[in-house]
């Protein structure tokens, strides 16, 4: 089965085996879902293997679940091991997972940042050292999720935004070192559907919704929102593309609105039980 990719050109995920980390909800499960649909070998690999299991269902054959937890070390090693030996090997690797505490920089401890710092960088980095014997292999690709705000840290989530920043280098230095594997970084702007700002305290995103609107933060990163599946469509586009989108930026469609207090999800693309 073949997909339109955004550059107008006809691209096929047909048999690709894909190691999708991160599956169990938002961004990470629909990109999981529309591969298998585009014809995709998947592994979904999370900490939630109920949630996983559920969505290896709905999308049908050749898709399996692996329960992963990338702040152990031996978790992120055993998952790419999994995903070659069921999948037959590895052509590409979504790293999704991502947690993304509201906490003003003031208030964000130790336990703040190594939760963070471990799930959005360390993880990521794992992971994709464990994948690269395999993706050179198969001449292939890994693809990372990261956020439009990065340059422009919007208050009360510093933490985040300091891992995405890592993150983008990252996945620089990783090009670096090995530029015979495409390696994409993909920055989504506002995205409804995460379940993110569900582990937000509430007063708190409703004073720092205000200041986001104020200082045009929410203008920047949409000014609307698309939902997950029209952000996993542009995750789709890096991983099929025969160019070699290297960073891409995926923003609300022109014309949408944000609905309500759940705008205030803003470009997160994980949830904090991934």
């Amino acid at each position: 089965m073949r997909s339109n990719c955004s550059l107008g050109v006809e691209v096929s995920l047909q048999d690709k085996r894909i190691l999708v980390v991160g599956a169990s909800s938002g961004i990470g499960r629909a990109v999981a879902l529309q591969s298998s649909a585009a014809g995709a070998r998947v592994l979904l690999a999370a900490r939630r293997l109920d949630r996983l299991q559920e969505a290896a269902r709905e999308a049908g054959p050749h898709t399996h679940a692996v329960a992963c937890d990338v702040r152990d070390a031996s978790s992120c090693a055993a998952v790419v091991s999994a995903a070659v030996e069921i999948l037959g090997g590895l052509d590409i690797l979504v790293y999704a997972t991502a947690i993304d505490p509201l906490v003003r920089l003031i208030d964000a401890d130790a336990t703040v940042w190594q939760a963070v710092l471990s799930t959005n960088v360390i993880g990521a980095a794992l992971v994709c050292r464990a994948a690269i014997p395999h993706l050179r292999a198969a001449r292939g690709r890994a693809v990372f999720i990261s956020a439009s705000s990065v340059g422009r840290p919007l208050p009360g989530m510093g933490p985040y935004e300091t891992s995405k920043a890592a993150l983008d280098e990252l996945v620089r230095a990783w090009h670096g070192e090995h530029p015979e594997v495409g390696f994409s970084n993909v920055a989504v702007g506002q995205t409804l559907g995460t379940e993110v700002w569900t582990t937000w305290d509430p007063a708190l995103m409703q004073e720092l919704t205000a200041v986001w609107a104020e200082r045009g933060y929410s203008f920047d990163n949409g000014p609307g929102a698309m939902s997950v599946d029209d952000a996993a469509s542009a995750v789709i586009a890096a991983m099929a593309s025969r160019a070699d989108l290297r960073y891409v930026v995926a923003l609300p469609p022109a014309g949408s609105s944000m609905p309500g207090p759940e705008g205030a999800e803003n470009d997160s693309e994980g949830s904090a039980q991934c």
